[in-house]
């Protein structure tokens, strides 16, 4: 693959011969299918990690490898401190990693989920006001980032503190879809958030309209 292309979205991983393996590789996340007695072994790495599951395929069907987009708002933590004094506005970048889905694709063209690889750095926790959520961290990168070998959507923000006292954010809600999902510059972005800070966060969009976002 091209060094400056973008990680694909969709991979096929063909079913092996017994006793061989297919490997596929999204960046530094690899994922090998190997036909063993009696069914499948899939192994996968992010380079730090690894996980074995057990597979039991039907016979007509196959699988593929997606991208695809956490299915909960994302609360992301900025490494360097953000400080917004009120009616200040800030533009910049941060990164928000995407999950590793295996689907299998059975003979009536129906998906089927068969394992979301959710990568280390994207934590999942619970809170006693919104339930599970799912946190990580990123650089605010004030100019387009390069490119990542981590599966990663690059989000452009543009934030605004309508508040009357300085805001320092512990996080940014941030919610992606697998729709919007696009190649750019050589990277997975989506379109860009307009966060507006007034006792909570609230996302606006080109049209005017405001979206109430968990703070």
């Amino acid at each position: 693959m091209d060094p400056h292309s973008a990680l694909p979205l969709l991979v096929p991983l063909p079913r092996p011969a017994t006793g061989s393996a297919t490997r596929v590789a999204l960046g530094r996340h690899e994922v090998v299918l190997e036909a063993v007695r009696g069914g499948y072994a899939l192994l996968w790495t992010d380079g730090k990690t690894a996980r074995r599951h057990v597979l039991a395929l039907p016979a007509n069907g196959h699988l593929t490898v997606q991208l695809r987009a956490p299915r909960a708002t994302v609360h992301v933590a900025t490494r360097d401190v953000m400080v917004l004094l009120p009616g200040a506005r800030c533009h910049g970048f941060v990164q928000v990693p995407l999950i590793p889905t295996i689907v299998w694709h059975d003979a009536a063209a129906v998906s089927h989920v068969v394992v979301e690889l959710r990568p280390a750095e994207l934590a999942a926790e619970w809170d006693e006001e919104h339930g599970h959520t799912l946190h990580c961290s990123s650089a605010w990168h004030t100019r387009f980032p390069l490119r990542a070998d981590d599966p990663r959507v690059v989000v452009a923000l543009h934030l605004r503190n309508c508040g009357r006292e300085t805001l320092s954010p512990a996080s940014l809600p941030i919610t992606v879809s697998d729709d919007e999902l696009l190649h750019k510059r050589g990277s997975i972005v989506v379109r860009p958030r307009r966060l507006w800070w007034n006792g909570r966060w609230q996302e606006v969009r080109a049209t005017g309209r405001v979206l109430g976002v968990p703070a």
